[in-house]
This record gives structure tokens, sequence and C-alpha cells, in this order.
């Protein structure tokens, strides 16, 4: 069936406002669209807050992330330059589900698994790039925590803050990583 230039005017503006009506952009983006803003090599540091001294510590450190073959997560590989003779990896898979709005990282370090609630995906997938804030449960020296990460994705800038808090209390900076480009994206 052929269309004339007003039906797919007509076509095209429902199409429109069906995927509006949707209420949940998300859904209608496939999740390599999501991933694809975060894949490359990225060169930057660490940041943490040492719980015994209360001082902050600073690490040289390398990403590299690859999407998985199945292209419904990431793979953040890190490389930690902790002393003259000391290097640390670690390997963290991050799997962003926009249907219910969670994201979850798994470690292969310490296996540790955690979900959070994502705020911020819609705006985000209109250029895929912004600001995502996850919240959500989490441990520190073996007690209950809330959890607050502000991620941050620009062009050639990474950016990761996490945040803590025992029940009662303020949220207190935990550690955070600023990244950039190991080398400009491609067609961009």
């Amino acid at each position: 069936m052929i269309l004339k230039p007003r039906m797919k005017l007509r076509a095209y503006a429902l199409l429109t406002a069906l995927a509006g009506f949707s209420g949940f952009v998300m859904a209608q983006t496939p999740p390599n669209d999501l991933n694809s803003g975060f894949i490359g090599r990225w060169t930057g540091q660490l940041e943490y807050r040492d719980f015994q001294s209360n001082s902050q510590v600073f690490l040289p450190t390398w990403l590299t992330v690859t999407e998985t073959a199945d292209q419904r997560s990431l793979q953040f590989s890190y490389i930690y330059d902790d002393g003259p003779t000391k290097t640390v990896r670690e390997r963290m898979t991050v799997t962003l589900e926009p249907a219910t709005a969670k994201m979850t990282f798994v470690s292969d370090r310490d296996k540790s698994s955690d979900t959070y609630a994502v705020e911020g995906l819609e705006e985000f997938a209109k250029l895929g790039r912004g600001t995502l804030t996850l919240t959500g449960p989490g441990k520190e020296n073996d007690k209950p925590v809330d959890v607050r990460i502000t991620l941050t994705l620009r062009r050639n800038l990474y950016t990761y803050r996490k945040e803590t808090r025992r029940p009662g209390e303020d949220f207190k900076f935990r550690d955070a990583y600023t990244f950039t480009r190991a080398e400009p994206p491609s067609g961009q």
C-alpha cells in the first residue's frame, strides 16, 4: 500500500504521538544507544576517602569500556596505579535496564552486586549524554548505608561520584572518578 503525502504525515504524527504517549521514552531506545557514549578508552584518577585516616587519596587510573556481546551491558575494566610496585585491576559489569529504571554493578574483584534506582534517563536518552543519579541501599564497613551516585557523561568527560550516609546523617563523600577520553571519539 502506498501512502499519499497527507497520509504519510498523519501516520508520522500518529507514531510520534504513540511514542510520546508511552510515557517513558527509554522503552523505545535500544540498550546499545544508551551504552555507546561510555564506550572507549579513558584516563584519569580515582579519589577516595580513607576510612582509617579520613584523608583523601588519589590514584592514577585507566579505564576501558566495552560493550558485551549481547549489547545489554558494559564492561568497565579499571587499572589503578597504587604505588611503585602495586597495580590493581578490576572489571565491573554495568547493566542499565531502562524499562525498570535500574542500574546494576557486578564486580569481578570482590564478587559484589549492587542495584540502584536511576533518575534522569529520559533526558539522558535524548542526547546519549547528561547526568544520571543513582540511589539505593549499600554497606560500608559492614553497616547499612544509603548510597547516592552521580554519573555525568559528556563528549570527552566522564565523572562518577559516590556519596553514602548512615540513617539520620547527611551524605558524605566516599569516592569519585574523573576521566577524559584517551583519544577523541570518531565521528562526533
